[in-house]
């Protein structure tokens, strides 16, 4: 007959194994790394945000467990569409990580390899394709540069659930001999996704500070002209897209507005870049 004593030691074991198989919601994955040095900054600062649907072609489905993305050809397409700006700091959003789907578990590191940049990432939570468990996948922002990551802040904007949670990643980077806030933010969005970041933003208002993102807006007035630029409404017309880029006013001009060339088809979102001059 078992006793007691063994069968409280067998219901502890299983716990511990149960801890160690689903993930601890409260721990969200992120990190820096400065490979390759500190470049040298130009008289213009080129900069990109792109949506890479975690590492998925336009028309697949990165939550459908049969297909599969991320592979090293999908790295080479997207690093291509960035080299066509030369961007000097990218944002990215939907950035798999570790994800059953991916054939690149730290697609991150690959991108920068092939870019040769720094590197942050910073997850939202865990993700997964559809029926995959345990859900060991993540998902997040990300922040590439050739210039010296510093500091690191991943902080969250958005909670609903431990499925659906987005946060911002903000890296301190150091352009010459100026740090520069970045923000790489992807919203839900909630209807309190933007007034809440904008207070976010705000805090540092003292730094010089480059947001860009999926905001999943045509416009968000909570990042009042005031304060920040809107770089996509500087083009006459305006260029549209809810991937968008804001300075802190007065820190920057905007020079040249665009989309990278064959951005869309080698994910679902275009990659909006602009080229910003120190006043």
């Amino acid at each position: 007959m078992v006793s007691i004593r063994l069968l409280l030691l067998l219901t502890m074991a299983l716990l511990s194994s149960c801890k160690k198989l689903f993930p601890d919601y409260k721990t969200r994955t992120s990190y820096f790394q400065n490979p390759v040095g500190t470049g040298a900054p130009d008289s213009l600062l080129t900069c990109v945000t792109y949506n890479v649907q975690l590492g998925f072609r336009d028309g697949q489905d990165p939550w459908d467990a049969s297909q599969q993305g991320g592979s090293a050809a999908q790295l080479d397409s997207i690093a291509q569409v960035l080299r066509r700006v030369q961007p000097d700091i990218i944002c990215l959003q939907e950035v798999p990580r570790n994800r059953s789907n991916s054939a690149t578990l730290n697609f991150t590191e690959q991108l920068a390899a092939r870019l040769h940049m720094n590197y942050a990432f910073g997850a939202h939570g865990h993700n997964e394709a559809r029926g995959v468990q345990p859900p060991k996948g993540e998902w997040g922002n990300a922040i590439l540069t050739r210039f010296t990551i510093r500091s690191l802040e991943n902080h969250e904007n958005e909670y609903v659930s431990k499925w659906r949670r987005r946060s911002i990643l903000a890296a301190e980077v150091l352009v010459g001999s100026r740090p520069v806030w970045v923000y790489s933010l992807h919203f839900d969005p909630l209807p309190t996704a933007a007034a809440t970041a904008a207070t976010y933003f705000r805090e540092r208002r003292s730094e010089a500070q480059l947001i860009l993102g999926d905001f999943n807006l045509d416009s968000v007035p909570e990042l009042l002209p005031a304060e920040y630029t809107d770089v996509l409404h500087t083009t006459s017309p305006p260029l549209r897209s809810i991937d968008r880029i804001y300075f802190s006013a007065g820190r920057f001009q905007t020079r040249e507005v665009g989309v990278a060339p064959r951005s869309v088809g080698t994910s679902d979102h275009p990659a909006v870049y602009c080229r910003l001059a120190w006043p």
